[in-house]
């Protein structure tokens, strides 16, 4: 069966009238928490969307959506404009395909035989479907024919549109602590840009309409690569009460490091536009219609700019959490076949830290879960600083760039069940994820618009055993 769906956009910013519109964050609610890093993000349970490479540490089957809501204020010449939106947001299925079994003995005395099956991943994959830009805009401007006339002119546009991307994850480790990813995206949507020029008098002259409709469509891909050392160990010796007497223990702190890239070439995107021009009455709406032009099926071809992206990340004593990522587009290179804007290259840094008190759960350690133990909350923090790939005109008739800076919070809510793998019993973690930020992006200098916002992630990864093998004695 059929039906027509009606989406809200994912966006209200002026900001994103140029080029392919509001490029969106291509991470989960989990990422999106931690500013946005991507390249260090390695676990079992959750996929660093960016970096193909992270899906290789899966263990189990993971089923990530979630929603978001965003309330923005608009400011210019102390005017202030606010506005909501919001919508579904990402969705993604991924499981391991291939995993190899081990034998591991668990005994610690050598005359034990305590042999365990353990399955390693090879090599792991997942599809799902995500905004890549949004557009939705619109203003219009008043303006007199000259100082002593009483006739206002009224100019009035819109932009409105965005471009989905449905993609295919895959990722093999080669070995331990080296992994290759790749994502394959179909990348299409349209964008469509309505103008009218009117004159405010008693209904005698003719307004003119334009409309301009792009659909776009291309593939495009990403590749990825994550190196992992957990090899270090802090070690420090201390004396402790115990049993009533003081006793010299050693404490060691096991340090995990997992540095990442990912690389996006150049995408070949193919558009088809249709332009009319008409012009009509500005206030019956029987009276004729002219049409000036009418051009359709306009075919030709653009591109998504290369992008590279590096970051790591360094957990201590399984709790604590650092990550940083760097990005850099090459919008500068775009060229102007479609679009009339200006661009330069976009840049990106993020930072996040987060707190895990709960070790025996955690994300990429082994099942040490005793009976009925619960999970704890999980906190995170995260900094975002951003210049856009676009370039905006001032008063002055200056090109400018805009800057961008996010403050994140997030929780991440766990639900922890075991289960039965053959005979192994394992430990599944699901969370329930809620990401807060706070956007900044533009400024009042001559003309210009600034821009806040409040954006509310709520995200849910569902973790799962498939294919469960069963036996029977």
């Amino acid at each position: 069966m059929a039906s027509p769906l009606m989406g809200q956009n994912n966006t209200s910013s002026p900001y994103s009238t140029r080029g392919f519109g509001e490029i969106e964050q291509f991470n989960s609610a989990f990422t999106r928490s931690l500013g946005g890093v991507q390249n260090g993000i390695r676990t079992q349970r959750s996929i660093a969307f960016s970096n193909p490479a992270s899906i290789g540490a899966l263990k189990h089957v993971v089923f990530d959506f979630g929603f978001r809501s965003q309330y923005s204020q608009l400011s210019l010449d102390q005017k202030i404009r606010t506005q909501y939106s919001g919508n579904f947001n990402y969705f993604n299925l991924a499981f391991p395909v291939y995993k190899k079994q081990l034998l591991k003995d668990s005994s610690t005395n050598k005359n034990q035989n305590k042999l365990y099956k353990e399955y390693k991943t090879i090599w792991a994959s997942g599809f799902g479907v995500s905004p890549y830009s949004s557009i939705n805009s619109s203003y219009y401007i008043i303006q007199k024919f000259n100082n002593d006339s009483i006739i206002d002119q009224g100019n009035y546009y819109s932009k409105t549109g965005g471009l989905s991307q449905l993609y295919w994850m895959n990722g093999v480790n080669l070995r331990p602590n080296l992994s290759l990813g790749i994502t394959s995206a179909y990348v299409f949507g349209q964008h469509r840009n309505t103008q009218n020029f009117y004159v405010f008098d008693t209904g005698k002259t003719r307004r003119t309409y334009y409309d301009n409709n792009t659909h776009l469509s291309g593939f495009k891909f990403d590749l990825g690569i994550q190196l992992e050392r957990n090899r270090d160990t802090i070690v420090r010796h201390d004396s402790v009460f115990e049993g009533g007497k003081m006793v010299y223990k050693t404490f060691r702190y096991p340090i995990r490091w997992v540095f990442g890239a990912s690389y996006q070439p150049n995408a070949l995107m193919h558009f088809s536009e249709y332009r009319q021009i008409i012009t009509l009455s500005n206030y019956y709406s029987s009276a004729a219609k002219d049409t000036v032009a009418n051009e359709n099926n306009i075919k030709g071809s653009t591109y998504i700019p290369s992008a590279f992206s590096a970051g790591f990340s360094v957990s201590f004593n399984n709790k604590w959490l650092l990550a940083a990522d760097y990005r850099k587009e090459y919008w500068a290179k775009m060229n102007h076949n479609l679009f009339s804007d200006s661009f330069q290259n976009g840049s990106q840094f993020s930072l996040g830290f987060a707190f895990r008190p709960d070790p025996d759960v955690q994300f990429g350690d082994a099942l040490k879960a005793k009976g009925k133990k619960q999970a704890k909350l999980e906190y995170r923090f995260g900094f975002r600083s951003k210049n856009w790939g676009y370039l905006f005109k001032n008063d002055l008739g200056e090109l400018t760039p805009i800057h961008e800076y996010g403050l994140s919070l997030g929780l991440g809510i766990p639900k922890t069940r075991t289960d039965i793998d053959g005979r192994n019993k394992i430990l599944l973690k699901s969370l329930f994820n809620v990401s807060a930020e706070y956007i900044v992006r533009g400024n009042n200098t001559h003309g210009l618009i600034a821009e806040k916002a409040f954006r509310l992630t709520i995200g849910f990864t569902i973790a799962d055993n498939w294919f469960k093998q069963r036996k029977f004695y």
